[in-house]
């Protein structure tokens, strides 16, 4: 009877720490980004895409997250910006799971990616088809939340304790995610962190920032609750084979190339002054 109540208590145990389906906890986790420190995030997040991607190159932009981020979109000046969701939602301009993009292959500029990963039953899923879609030489944004943040380092104990949606996530370090990403030939450009205060509800850190949050920007201080990844699709493209040469001589190529100076000779003694 122990024994029972052991093996079903663990089974319990390990259920609470796997990842949920996005589709299934999108609309929980919708709610909690409209908390202070839901807020909080993607204030920040939105503070470093303006600063340092606002002017990346390209026409289409690409973005994927837990919800629909029109705020996120007008960060940068692409002439055409969209949305994917995989709940329907008013501000979303198609529904699709994220490891199965209904677009072809090598026709996005810039796709930005707000822990779309990390929330997913298959990270290493959703980022091969985000690299699908993306066009060589086209940039990749990932947000993603930091295993050595305050909230990633709260995770597994409040896995535990609580049925919160927002710390069903995978924690991804930064050296597994760029040896996901050299696999699928993209090099990494910069990495940056933020959003460095404790993951509690207070309204006044979205309206100012503290002091604790501008030195540790300062410093780029690597513990933020999140960290951003750019990087940049390389396609190496061979040589083509081109043309097949035509072979020198025909038949015995010994006897041909002597038969070729012959004739030079011949013309040589023709023509001397030629």
């Amino acid at each position: 009877m122990s024994l029972k109540f052991l093996r079903e208590r663990s089974i319990h145990v390990l259920d609470r720490l796997k990842v949920a389906e996005l589709g299934r906890v999108s609309a929980d986790l919708q709610g909690w980004l409209e908390t202070d420190f839901g807020r909080y995030l993607r204030h920040q997040e939105r503070r470093l895409l303006t600063e340092k991607y606002g002017q990346l190159p390209g026409y289409r932009l690409m973005h994927a997250g837990l919800s629909p981020d029109p705020q996120a979109l007008d960060c940068f000046s692409h002439m055409h910006r969209f949305s994917f969701n995989t709940v329907p939602h008013a501000e979303a301009s198609a529904v699709s799971h994220y490891a199965q993009l209904p677009l072809p292959s090598d026709t996005i500029d810039v796709a930005l990616l707000q822990h779309a990963v990390e929330f997913s039953a298959s990270p290493k899923a959703v980022l091969a088809e985000v690299s699908r879609v993306v066009a060589p030489g086209g940039h990749l944004l990932l947000c993603l939340f930091n295993p050595y943040g305050p909230l990633g380092m709260i995770k597994f104990p409040m896995q535990l304790f609580s049925t919160e949606p927002q710390y069903g996530f995978h924690n991804l370090r930064k050296g597994r995610v760029i040896d996901w990403l050299s696999l699928l030939n993209f090099q990494v450009l910069e990495i940056d962190y933020g959003a460095y205060n404790l993951p509690i509800n207070r309204p006044q850190w979205v309206a100012k920032d503290s002091e604790w949050e501008r030195l540790a920007r300062r410093i780029r201080f690597p513990f933020g609750n999140f960290y951003m990844i750019h990087a940049v699709k390389r396609v190496v493209r061979g040589i083509s084979a081109g043309p097949s040469w035509r072979p020198a001589v025909r038949g015995n190529p010994i006897l041909g190339s002597k038969k070729r100076l012959t004739q030079i000779r011949d013309n040589t003694d023709k023509n001397p002054h030629r």
